[in-house]
C-alpha cells in the first residue's frame, strides 16, 4: 500500500485553513444560517478531496452508500412521524452527511492506490 504523504499534508492544510475560515465566519456573523452554509461547504470540500483520493471508480461506493443512508433517514421519518417534512429532514441529513464525509475522507487518505476490479 502506497501512501502519498505530500498529498495528505496538502489536504490536511486545506482542512485546517477551512476550519479557521469557518470559525471566523461563525464568530463574526450572527444567526444560524451561516452555520448551515458552513456545514454544506464542509461536506462539499470533503467529498471533493475524497474523489481526488479514491478516484472516480472507487468513489462510487461511498456515494451510493450515502444515497442509501439518505433514503433510510426518509423511511425512519415516515415511520416515526407518519409524514415527511423537509424542515425536520434537512438538518439531520446534513449533520449525518458531514459525519459520513469525515469518515470517508479519513479512510480515503490512507487508501493508497486501489486497483480497478
Amino acid at each position: 500500500m502506497l501512501v502519498d504523504y505530500h498529498r495528505i499534508l496538502m489536504q490536511l492544510a486545506i482542512v485546517i485553513l477551512l476550519a479557521v475560515v469557518t470559525r471566523l465566519l461563525q464568530r463574526f456573523s450572527r444567526g444560524r444560517r451561516m452555520k448551515q452554509i458552513c456545514s454544506y461547504v464542509w461536506v462539499a470540500v470533503l467529498w471533493g478531496m475524497s474523489i481526488t483520493n479514491l478516484g472516480p471508480y472507487w468513489f462510487a461506493y461511498p456515494m451510493a452508500l450515502w444515497m442509501v443512508l439518505a433514503l433510510v433517514l426518509i423511511f425512519i421519518q415516515l415511520i416515526h412521524n407518519h409524514e415527511f417534512i423537509y424542515r425536520r429532514y434537512w438538518p439531520v441529513f446534513w449533520h449525518g452527511s458531514l459525519l459520513y464525509a469525515v469518515v470517508v475522507f479519513i479512510a480515503s487518505l490512507f487508501s493508497g492506490k486501489l486497483p480497478l476490479i
